[in-house]
């Protein structure tokens, strides 16, 4: 599972087609939050789904190759020494690989490849005639489930050996256990061999602040005694999982409370009966440590071979075969579920951990005996887990009340102030450090949003301080001080949130703002820094030969993929993906929110000079700060002082923006071109290296 992409614009359902120039895409306007229509090339459906699918990160998984090889490799010798034909049905091809991994192995007298996703299926067509494989391979554009068997038909007779990547995160997100159960029914014989066989599953119990701050919207501390109390009510639907890359987790970050437990064993070849849709497992374990279980961390394994001796593991480094020498991937991680109650567990407790599946999810629970259920009426936050990570950010809280104090302090009459931007709490933090004068307007669009905080202010007793509406335009009030967290949802990096700028200066226009109105944040600044990502460059680098086999094709389409769908910088949660400074920051330029929005655009250039050479400059990493007071500022990119050659420490509740270089090179120098594009609320970025 990738989640690299830039989602900018709607699925298929938004995509409408345009015969005379194109097709119109939905995407979204920074400088208005709203979508509009935007003319892109006639396959430009197609070429996103390309460049946004996870194949290149896939292919690039030299370990997940070579282990799937050998099962392969494996399959077919068993088979061949039973004295059988050797028939391989490969599903879900993508780009031929595992079906020409067979292939070479010679002495395979059928190979059949299905692969339902038109362009991906094209693609293969061509590396698999690139590489001298056309007539040994039959190509089948369908999904599995369609395949039919018999003479003549797609399968001449039923394959013995079924080789597939159907797995996600979960294991089961994308209907592994229906594609497995059917392929075994339906177009395998009974004496199959499936690579990889076997697959299962492991959970462990932890206590975690910092995870806890992903499912359940924590009580803000305002100081002097007062706090806003949200009693654990506000929280994120279990079934929604937080997919992660778990060794970068630091183990300062959590303490285990049970030892990895093996919570599910999924037979993929189902020789004793389908593999369940539904299960359920209850597995005891005593605590190792006293704490609160407030998550359950889960990950998975497979064998890729008959005898069960070459293991494939999507585990942690602390529970890895290889430690911390596990190889890195981003289509398979980890992820982290969430208990139906957070309980005390006090250490050599029986505990039990309760686990199960459906079809395509997995959800579970921790309890143990004569534990008291807390019957709370939970309500569920409308917003992803890493945006309640934001929102639960206790020391970013602080940097707004104190300078909300600070300004508030000054004597200044402020008697009304408005709060935008969306899933924010700054407004009941804004009522919680006024006095009884002030009263706070919330602009809240989002239905279910509204109802939390008018819940909210009710529990706080700040129902005379406080109103929820539900458009700017609803404002008729002046107002003396404006303040955001500078958080929309339309926004995708950080500084798109500068559609607070837009409305600042609409409320300007229309006389709802009074002449020395406070805005907080008064300033954006834009940073950029040269650095060396360790691994993450993958996801878009060239495959070149991938086991041998050329992979040309692939590299050209994905290349031209990119190229018409990709923006030169996209989002990515650094924390998760380590990368070394090359240089110090640099601030590039600084918005004064206070100014008016200017009518044509700022075009800012320079060169920056790299100080690190002893590694490849393979990719630039860049974010925003925004300025509350002089020396408060909430920043979205590294969270402690950068030393150069060394490891950056990222904000976790904020996705910073990447570029990568297609060149990789030890250089002197960064080149850079930002332009501000008033009428998108964007950047326009041109980025180069050079010696």
């Amino acid at each position: 599972m990738l989640r690299s992409g830039m989602v900018v614009s709607r699925d298929m359902a938004g995509v409408q087609p345009n015969t005379d120039s194109g097709i119109l895409v939905e995407k979204i306007n920074h400088s208005s939050g709203k979508s509009e229509w935007k003319i892109m090339p006639s396959d430009y459906d197609y070429s996103r789904e390309l460049a946004r699918a996870s194949f290149a990160d896939m292919l690039h998984d030299s370990e997940r190759n070579k282990l799937y090889r050998i099962g392969l490799q494996a399959a077919i010798k068993r088979v061949k020494e039973r004295g059988q034909k050797v028939r391989v049905l490969d599903i879900g091809t993508g780009t031929g690989l595992l079906s020409m991994m067979a292939a070479a192995e010679g002495g395979v007298d059928s190979i059949v490849a299905c692969e339902e996703f038109r362009p991906m299926a094209e693609c293969a067509s061509k590396i698999m005639q690139l590489n001298g494989f056309k007539d040994d391979i039959k190509l089948v554009r369908k999904r599995s489930t369609d395949l039919t068997v018999g003479p003549g038909c797609d399968l001449e007779e039923r394959a013995n050996i079924l080789v597939t990547e159907v797995f996600d995160t979960e294991l089961i997100g994308e209907g592994a256990i229906g594609t497995y159960n059917h392929a075994n029914q339906d177009l395998l014989t009974l004496d199959r061999i499936v690579v990889p066989g076997r697959a299962r599953m492991y959970a462990q119990v932890v206590s975690s602040q910092m995870a806890s701050k992903w499912n359940i919207l924590k009580d803000i501390e305002l100081g002097e005694g007062k706090s806003l109390k949200f009693g654990s009510r506000f929280t994120i639907d279990n079934l929604v999982l937080h997919d992660i890359q778990l060794s970068q987790m630091k183990p300062s970050d959590f303490t285990p409370l049970s030892e990895p437990i093996q919570v599910f064993d999924f037979d993929l070849a189902c020789k004793k009966s389908p593999i369940p849709c539904h299960d359920q497992t209850k597995l005891q374990f005593t605590a190792l440590e006293s704490g609160v279980a407030s998550a359950v961390l889960m990950w998975w394994d497979c064998y890729t071979d008959p005898q069960e001796q070459v293991l494939l593991s999507c585990a942690p480094f602390w529970s890895h075969p290889e430690g911390q020498d596990q190889a890195w991937r981003d289509h398979w991680m980890q992820a982290i579920y969430f208990p139906n109650q957070e309980i005390e567990i006090i250490k050599g407790e029986s505990v039990t951990l309760v686990s199960n599946h459906d079809e395509y999810s997995l959800w579970f629970d921790v309890n143990k005996q004569n534990q008291e259920i807390i019957k709370t009426q939970s309500t569920y936050l409308p917003m992803t887990r890493s945006r309640l990570f934001q929102v639960n950010n206790t020391e970013a809280n602080q940097i707004y009340i104190r300078a909300l104090k600070e300004h508030l302090s000054k004597g200044d009459d402020i008697r009304n102030i408005l709060c935008l931007g969306d899933q924010s709490f700054l407004g009941l933090i804004a009522a919680g450090c006024s006095n009884n004068n002030t009263h706070v307007t919330i602009v809240q669009e989002n239905r279910h949003m509204r109802d939390i905080l008018q819940n909210a202010i009710k529990d706080n007793k700040l129902i005379d301080k406080v109103e929820v509406i539900s458009d700017i335009e609803e404002l008729n009030k002046e107002y003396s001080a404006v303040v955001c967290d500078a958080f929309f949802t339309g926004s995708v990096l950080s500084w798109h949130n500068l559609l607070l700028w837009y409305h600042v200066n609409q409320l300007k226009k229309q006389n709802r703002l009074k002449e020395n109105c406070l805005i907080l944040p008064g300033k954006m600044s834009l940073w950029l820094i040269p650095v060396h990502y360790k691994d993450l460059w993958k996801i878009r680098a060239p495959l070149h030969n991938i086991e041998g086999f050329n992979m040309k094709h692939f590299d050209q389409i994905i290349d031209q993929a990119s190229g018409t769908c990709d923006e030169n910088v996209e989002p990515h949660p650094l924390w998760e993906y380590p990368c070394v400074a090359l240089a110090q920051p640099t601030r590039l330029l600084t918005v004064n929110l206070e100014d008016s929005v200017p009518e044509k655009n700022i075009n800012c250039s320079g060169s920056i000079p790299v100080e690190y050479n002893n590694l490849e400059v393979n990719g630039l990493a860049l974010w925003s700060s925004w300025e509350l007071t002089p020396e408060l500022t909430i920043n979205t990119g590294p969270c402690s002082n950068i030393v150069v050659g060394e490891k950056v420490d990222w904000e976790k509740g904020h996705k910073q923006g990447v570029h990568f270089f297609k060149q990789h090179r030890v250089a002197n120098n960064i080149e850079y071109d930002i332009t501000f594009l008033p009428g998108e609320g964007d950047f326009k970025f041109q980025f180069g290296n050079s010696d």
